[in-house]
């Protein structure tokens, strides 16, 4: 080999070396000492497979969330908790203690990378929330997800075992599709009110989505609510005028039907949801679609389901601006306090429910004092 041509190999190599090291020293920059899965396209994720673990998928990078900002750390606005996570006062669940950084969750894996954390649901029902074990009386978390074999609580990413298999709470039946489980409607098990639940689906016959019903037995779901009324402000639906989802104004109760105060005639299976976008249309009706409303099922305790019928022109987006409930597709226009233009928004079961992630957020209303969790302005 002549020394032209081992010069210019020996310069190849250096200049390829030299390139190696400034895209290490940029990974560097972007993610501290990680020089592997620095670039991410779920926005949102948090740890592997998008980012290491510990880190944020943001604008494509992936960032590191400040310990003193993680689920269960002290806050007292929603801006001191991490960028999924808001600022829960315990007392708006009927619970004791300081303000801590919550999430909003369908199971207790929503709640990593903090792995002492687990989907908790208030005893009036209502959404899952993380909150860290010890706080809500699981203080030891294991492993295993819904439908594993447990010896013990501690066996559990849940931090729950009944009767051998790890249980956990769910949003929907795909929460529980890989154990072939189904998503029902429980009492005393996820919590000590209702709650959806992952368990084993039902070997006899039971109706189906909007079938009429008598009772909550006969639904394959395990909720059999009425479906009168059209959703609007006045006939009680979460609007502008008496908040969304309040304990009060008598939303899909078993004596007054979904939606109307009077009239409970007819009585329909449904099913769990997160968001009005996850609920089919009621068969054989081109008039309506169905949104995904609280639900009082008795006792002013609450339920998240798709119970609350809608115009088929109510089709507004979360974010979308409007001036009326009907023109959204969860039903509800809301106005901020101090504002004159409403825009539209809808219950939640994460950040994913509510369209664009940098402008709302999955997290209690501001201007009222519920359990609900709602599409809210960052």
């Amino acid at each position: 080999m002549g020394l032209d041509a081992a010069g210019r190999r020996l310069r190849l190599t250096l200049a390829t070396l030299a390139t190696l090291v400034a895209l290490a020293v940029g990974c560097e920059i972007l993610v501290d000492g990680e020089l592997d899965a620095v670039l991410c396209s779920a926005e949102g994720a948090i740890g592997p497979p998008a980012c290491p673990v510990g880190t944020l998928c943001r604008n494509g990078a992936c960032i590191w969330m400040p310990t003193e900002r993680a689920l269960g750390a002290p806050c007292e606005a929603h801006d001191d908790c991490g960028p999924l996570d808001f600022c829960l006062d315990p007392a708006a669940f009927g619970g004791e203690g300081p303000r801590v950084c919550a999430r909003a969750c369908c199971t207790s894996s929503d709640c990593d990378p903090v792995r002492d954390a687990v989907c908790w649901v208030p005893d009036t029902g209502g959404g899952g929330v993380c909150r860290v074990g010890r706080d809500v009386g699981r203080p030891e978390v294991g492993t295993g997800r819904t439908g594993d074999p447990c010896a013990a609580h501690r066996d559990c990413r849940s931090g729950m075992c009944s009767e051998g298999v790890c249980i956990d709470a769910c949003c929907s039946d795909t929460s529980c599709a890989a154990t072939g489980a189904v998503c029902r409607l429980t009492t005393g098990l996820i919590s000590s009110g209702p709650a959806w639940a992952c368990r084993p689906p039902e070997t006899t016959r039971l109706l189906g989505y909007f079938e009429e019903c008598d009772k909550h037995e006969e639904c394959a779901s395990g909720l059999c609510v009425g479906d009168d009324g059209v959703g609007g402000r006045d006939d009680g639906v979460g609007g502008r005028d008496d908040g969304v989802g309040g304990r009060d104004d008598g939303v899909g109760g078993r004596d007054d039907g979904v939606g109307g105060r009077g009239d409970s005639s007819r009585r329909r299976c449904t099913i769990a949801c997160c968001s009005s976008s996850m609920c089919p249309a009621p068969p054989g009706d081109v008039t309506h679609i169905v949104g995904c409303a609280e639900v009082d099922i008795g006792g002013g305790s609450m339920v998240r389901a798709c119970a609350r019928l809608l115009p088929a022109q109510s089709l507004s987006a979360v974010g979308v601006a409007c001036a009326d409930d009907e023109e959204c597709r969860g039903g509800v226009c809301a106005i901020e306090l101090g504002q004159t233009q409403g825009f539209c928004t809808d219950v939640c079961c994460g950040d994913a429910s509510c369209g664009d992630v940098a402008r709302f957020g999955c997290r209690p209303p501001r201007t009222e004092s519920s359990w609900a969790l709602r599409c809210e302005p960052k």
